[in-house]
């Protein structure tokens, strides 16, 4: 009965879900929404220390970073906080690109965000470039960490207040592991519609069990593969991949593109959000930044420039929160949505960028592509920076899919990056040397490093940290 309601539903369904696209006074909508939160973070015991009250214009109010929050999290008293403390759950990031960090996060809040961005999702996942093809009761698989992680939250959530809209699978992800999430999906593929995981899991853990063509009518990722990987993935899926963004401190607060595959736009209904130009990037570690520099707002990004996001989330207590992520602005709208609203793609952390004798500067997509190009066939990999006497080296430490030995791995990619980065050529004809090193890493090394991490199974590609490092060759 529910879903004879909701199919019938479907139309004004879709139109909730769809009509932000076209609003036509963003720049309004986005103030009146932030004025609603600074009133409610003035209520607060974290706003008063802030020095926000009712009246206090954002770009009065000091930027802020973890460290701020961290003493309410660690002793949170009722008052302190914009919900009732008994609101909060605990919730902890999944330390695979810094060290782990706990968050006190509120579930009204978080299911305020999710009824805005959640059904979007959906319909612009499955949007084939002309219309949406999703259907009430589709299939939607999640590969998300559980428990006390971000993904955990969601899948409960979304299964709280969706089901009669989509199923949600496996039905007990929250007490299966990774692999048992990949066996499901290999052993039910025929009845996904929908699925989100990493381009990694679906083209190295999935692909090569499945015999027939998988066919998706939408494929979500944060795996910043997704663009370099955009052909393969339409090849093994049916689509190209859309990809998302979210994190523990902005909830779901990005959706995918579909005139560029890989990059998404910024939700303005869930999340006012400023930008950096990135010579001005600023440290994400400080605990507040009582003078910040002018932001810019983001209808007035440019194509083709790089920003660091500030962003104060509506619908929980971070207020213009330094985010250490460096994006790309790609295009002023999306025509196949016919939305003027900015798009982005993923540049880099802030400090996560390899670079040699300040000649070169290589981001993890750029690292992909470059790999993709030269035909490698890779598992995975992780670059770093190092010194061997007064030379600088990007050591790649990967993992091939198929048998091939160092030196031509060496050589088939430092040719790509002579062709790719003009900035490259000039360090090695400046200096006389390749400053690349290859050491190929064992069968299964980034399998069996993943499967004894908690969280969401990534590798962090460029800059690993020393820890982290030794444990990755360690299998």
């Amino acid at each position: 009965m529910a879903q004879l309601v909701m199919r019938a539903a479907k139309p004004l369904i879709k139109w909730y879900a769809l009509d932000f696209l076209n609003e036509g006074d963003i720049g309004s909508r986005e103030d009146s929404l932030v004025r609603k939160k600074i009133k409610r973070v003035a209520g607060s015991g974290l706003g008063r220390r802030l020095g926000v009250e009712q009246k206090t214009r954002i770009d009065e109010i000091p930027f802020t970073g973890y460290d701020y929050y961290l003493p309410f999290f660690r002793d949170p008293h009722e008052g302190d906080f914009i919900y009732p403390l008994d609101d909060y759950v605990r919730s902890q990031t999944s330390g695979t690109m810094s060290k782990p960090k706990i968050f006190l996060l509120p579930m009204t809040g978080f299911k305020e965000n999710l009824k805005r961005s959640a059904l979007s999702l959906f319909f612009i996942c499955t949007h084939d470039g002309s219309r949406p093809l999703l259907e009430v009761g589709d299939t939607v698989y999640a590969n998300l960490p559980g428990g006390a992680f971000i993904g955990g939250h969601v899948s409960r959530t979304l299964r709280g207040g969706s089901s009669a809209f989509v199923k949600l699978v496996p039905e007990d992800s929250n007490n299966m592991t990774f692999k048992e999430k990949v066996d499901y999906f290999v052993q039910n593929h025929e009845k996904i519609d929908i699925a989100y995981m990493t381009v990694t899991t679906f083209l190295d853990e999935i692909c090569p069990q499945v015999d027939e063509q998988i066919y998706l009518k939408g494929f979500l990722t944060q795996d910043i593969s997704a663009g370099p990987l955009k052909e393969e993935m339409r090849k093994k899926s049916g689509n190209y991949p859309k990809t998302v963004f979210g994190s523990t401190e902005t909830f779901l607060s990005g959706l995918p593109s579909v005139e560029y595959p890989g990059s998404f736009f910024f939700d303005w209904r869930v999340a006012y959000h400023e930008f950096l130009p990135e010579a001005h990037a600023v440290d994400p570690n400080v605990e507040t930044l009582t003078e910040p520099p002018e932001t810019i707002g983001m209808l007035d990004v440019e194509p083709g420039k790089r920003y660091q996001l500030v962003v104060t989330p509506i619908y929980n207590d971070l207020t213009r929160y330094i985010m250490p992520d460096i994006f790309e602005c790609v295009s002023k709208g999306d025509n196949l949505l016919n939305s003027e609203i900015p798009v982005f793609k993923y540049y880099s952390r802030a400090d996560r960028l390899l670079v040699l004798h300040n000649f070169t500067r290589i981001n993890e997509e750029e690292m992909v592509s470059v790999l993709h190009d030269a035909e490698i066939p890779f598992v995975d990999f992780t670059a770093r920076g190092e010194l061997d006497e007064s030379r600088e080296y990007l050591a790649l430490y990967i993992e091939l899919s198929e048998t091939t030995n160092e030196d031509e791995v060496l050589e088939r990619v430092n040719r790509k990056l002579l062709e790719f980065d003009k900035d490259w050529r000039d360090l090695s004809d400046f200096m006389n040397y390749t400053p690349l090193r290859v050491t190929l890493l064992p069968k299964d090394t980034f399998k069996k490093y993943l499967h004894r991490k908690e969280g969401m199974a990534r590798i962090q590609r460029i800059g690993m940290r020393g820890e982290r490092f030794k444990e990755l060759l360690s299998q």
